[in-house]
């Protein structure tokens, strides 16, 4: 089924309100999908009132509901349910197992620790309420933002229990706090080493934490539901006063909140629902209070005043409990409605040009102020769209082309380290463009692109110029391909070029290198020695360090070579317009990463995530079917290149696919999705950008960063500087952290898995270790910008670095 279709069709079911009733126990499941892996977008629902008739759904928070942060009486953290994976980075390096069901109660299982993250908007003392049973222990130690709290001892039977722990109010933090169990043991339990079942934390203010007795849990289970007030039935968000539900958006242009609110029993006496909006950075703005009644009121607020912030949006029930639930129906963020366009023919062609370790701010469209001269680029930028701010998912060659080819995460397909490959049961375009009647070839410019990794799947015409002992430069490439085309121009075609140039060895021919450096220079870097140098240089500490000169030098090198590139691109579009099939060609300009000069104290690539590495150029060219001019700032992700090309031929979008069409964009709508990427790093970081946002998670240690104010990444923000966007970053990183199915990551039912591939490894023979040491790759068998290789015989050579899937990191580096 094609792409568009599979994601009408989950809209539909989405916002029509199939997914269970909420009226049932803990145990019950509670909403379930949310459109098309973001968001819960699409057309207006029947039962939305007539108040929104002109406005599409851009966030539907009724099927997100899980990403809301309940407080009754205190924050509520649900555990055994899909609102568990915000507080504890879905399942990653924090402890924590699986979740069950049992005797109609929803818990998590962790192991000997467990790590909670969750968010306090006012000091003062806590008492944190667990409610829990052991399994292989009777001892729970806790740390609350590093601070040693009283130890808890565990009753013995096989019910769950409540435990309080009182924090004073000098351990607590107004932001993001981080809680740490840690347990006295552990028991086998379904394979897994298991110490309790937690079934919920409650985070209550003051010491004196009232009684349990009276309480009624705010369960996700109970929270979206059905309601009916009169006649008038909705989907609706249920809950009992007092009780605020948070969430954080990042408001669209157009934005608007739409919302009804009602109750259906006896309101309590002075009941009243109020909507508060707090911009990060801001103040808070009540845009919404009313006494509640028993008739649903229906409103729709305007959000200029906050387009392109991050804002928490509260939805709060105020005064005490009555006899009824109050019930906020069909909320969401709104977009105005826009017309459909013209049904155009599809493109026939496509070309999708990476350009290895290309950095996005070295050209003129991506940078402004850049001195690097690209004016072929700039000129198709001008015909075409730019993503001003597209991420790669990893910061190397392998994996990011894999997800490129395969618009599959690198969580899913697995090709992250040297040995690994591309699994046989990953889909390429190649493959897709094939079965469709194209005609296809690949010119690639980089070893690790080869048959040893599974890259050759689906081509007509597969060509690796280092495996073949071919030249590499861009004119040599951009030659082969031209040709190819040539003898091709008849047939709808699929073409993949790889070049190379901006890569280590930096080799210019000496008049693009005059243009950024003319000096007579006689220092140490030599244009073939930069793959040694580099290398050399990044270690720590290093064998060798570059002085003010060398630095200019690198630069002037890597500068040129980016030029180089632009002459010999701009020869291949003046060559397809000879060829007639410019203009019909579907035309992509990307990069697998990017490279540092310095930019923090290294060189090369693979070694962090800084944006001088995974923020790569992204644009697209179309005459009539991609605006000319356009620039698109929200965050997107190249795992979305193969889903946009193949709406845009006409081509079905292979199931397992995990990316999502950038076409919207390209008919001026907002995609109803966040506008979030996400990048990794082996399996030792995990990163979300989230427009201006950027959070970068090693383990325990988040690094939090202001992308506008500071750009070059220079100051870490503490995890109290900017709360609410913070929470924003780490609610949708836990959620894809802990998504089984990465097309529909933000879904609250994740029983339908997605892509499940098994990890391959391919050995590195002689000859391809020889080819891949002449263009740089240290040792042939590592990038000679990436870590350094180890393994447990043979560790880290510093002492500051510890080994990670063979690959040498510091942990302290984004």
């Amino acid at each position: 089924m094609p792409s568009s279709a599979r994601l009408s069709l989950a809209i539909v079911l989405a916002l029509f309100g199939l997914f269970g009733s909420g009226c049932g126990s803990k145990g019950d499941a509670g909403a379930g999908s949310a459109a098309g892996g973001g968001g819960a977008g699409g057309d207006r629902p029947a039962d939305q009132p007539a108040v929104f008739r002109d406005l599409t759904p851009h966030l539907d928070l009724v099927a997100l509901s899980h990403l809301a942060d309940v407080d009754h009486e205190g924050l509520y953290v649900d555990f055994g349910t899909p609102a568990r994976a915000k507080y504890t980075v879905g399942n990653w390096r924090s402890g924590w197992l699986d979740d069950r069901t049992a005797s109609n109660v929803t818990f998590s299982y962790v192991g000997n620790t467990g790590r909670v993250y969750f968010p306090i908007d006012r000091p003062g003392a806590v008492t944190l309420r667990f409610r829990l049973k052991g399994v292989g222990t009777r001892n729970m130690m806790l740390f609350l933002n590093g601070h040693s709290l009283e130890s808890v001892r565990l009753e013995e039977g096989a019910e769950f229990r409540d435990y309080d722990v009182r924090v004073a109010a000098e351990h607590v933090v107004v932001g993001e706090n981080h809680l740490l169990l840690r347990f006295g043991g552990t028991s086998p339990l379904d394979g897994r080493d298991v110490s309790v079942a937690m079934d919920s934390l409650r985070v209550i203010p003051g010491e004196a934490a009232p009684a349990a007795g009276r309480f009624s849990a705010p369960t996700f289970g109970e929270l979206a539901t059905e309601m009916r007030l009169g006649n008038d039935q909705r989907r609706a968000l249920a809950v009992r006063a007092p009780t605020t539900l948070s969430f954080h958006v990042d408001v669209p242009r157009g934005g608007k909140l739409g919302f009804s609110v009602g109750a259906d029993g006896e309101p309590a006496p002075g009941a009243t629902a109020k909507v508060v909006v707090t911009p990060e950075g801001g103040a808070p703005s009540e845009v919404f209070s009313q006494a509640v009644t028993g008739r649903w009121q229906d409103r729709v607020v305007a959000l200029d005043a906050f387009v392109g912030q991050v804002v928490r949006i509260d939805f709060r029930v105020e005064g005490a409990g009555g006899t009824g639930r109050v019930g906020w129906a069909t909320p969401g963020i709104f977009v105005t409605r826009v017309a459909p366009p013209a049904a155009r023919p599809p493109a026939k062609n496509v070309v999708v040009l990476l350009i290895d370790t290309q950095r996005a701010d070295r050209l003129q469209p991506f940078n402004a102020q850049t001195r690097v001269r690209t004016p072929e680029i700039a000129e198709i930028a001008r015909e075409g769209t730019v993503f001003e701010n597209a991420q790669s998912p990893e910061n190397w060659t392998k994996p990011s082309v894999a997800s490129v080819l395969t618009s599959l995460w690198p969580a899913t397909h697995q090709a992250k380290t040297d040995p690994a490959r591309v699994p046989a049961g990953a889909v390429l375009l190649s493959e897709s463009y094939k079965e469709a009647g194209f005609s296809t070839a690949s010119f690639i410019a980089n070893g690790f692109v080869s048959t040893s990794f599974g890259f050759e799947q689906g081509w007509d015409h597969y060509t690796n110029f280092i495996r073949e002992n071919k030249d590499t430069h861009a004119e040599n490439v951009f030659k082969e391909a031209g040709d190819w085309i040539e003898q091709h121009k008849g047939e709808r075609f699929f073409v993949y070029v790889q070049t190379i140039d901006p890569h280590v060895p930096y080799d210019p021919p000496g008049e693009y290198l005059n243009m950024y450096d003319q000096r007579e220079y006689g220092g140490q870097v030599t244009p073939r020695a930069t793959p040694d140098l580099l290398e050399k240089a990044k270690r720590n500490p290093p064998v060798i360090t570059f002085d003010a000169s060398d630095r200019r030098r690198l630069e002037g090198l890597y500068d040129a070579e980016v030029s180089y590139h632009d002459h010999w691109l701009g020869q291949f579009v003046d060559r397809l317009k000879s060829l007639g099939v410019y203009d019909d060609t579907l035309f992509v300009i990307t990069a697998d990463h990017g490279e540092e000069l310095n930019d923090h104290g290294s060189w090369g690539h693979g070694h962090t995530v800084y944006q001088e590495l995974i923020h790569v150029p992204l644009l697209f060219r179309l005459p009539g079917r991609v605006p000319a001019g356009q620039r698109v700032s929200n965050t997107v992700s190249t795992v979305d290149i193969g889903p946009t090309v193949f709406e845009g031929t006409g081509v079905p979008l292979e199931a397992s696919a995990e990316g999502h069409s950038l076409q919207p964009y390209f008919r001026g709508e907002v995609p109803a999705m966040p506008a979030v990427a996400f990048s990794d790093m082996l399996d030792d970081r995990r990163v979300i950008r989230a427009g201006r946002w950027k959070l970068v998670l090693r383990g325990i240690n988040p690094s939090f960063f202001d992308l506008q104010a500071d750009p070059g990444e220079q100051r870490e923000l503490g995890t109290t500087a900017r709360p609410i966007a913070l929470r924003y970053c780490r609610i949708l990183i836990g959620q894809f952290l802990g998504a089984k199915n990465r097309l529909r990551w933000l879904d609250a039912d994740q029983s339908a898995r997605g892509a499940n591939l098994q990890q391959e490894n391919t050995a590195i023979d002689p000859t391809l270790q020889q080819q891949l040491g002449a263009l740089g790759y240290a040792g042939g068998d590592t990038h000679g910008t990436t870590p350094t290789a180890c393994t447990a015989d043979e560790p880290c050579p510093n002492a500051n670095q510890r080994c990670v899937n063979g690959r040498c990191v510091v942990p302290d580096a984004p």
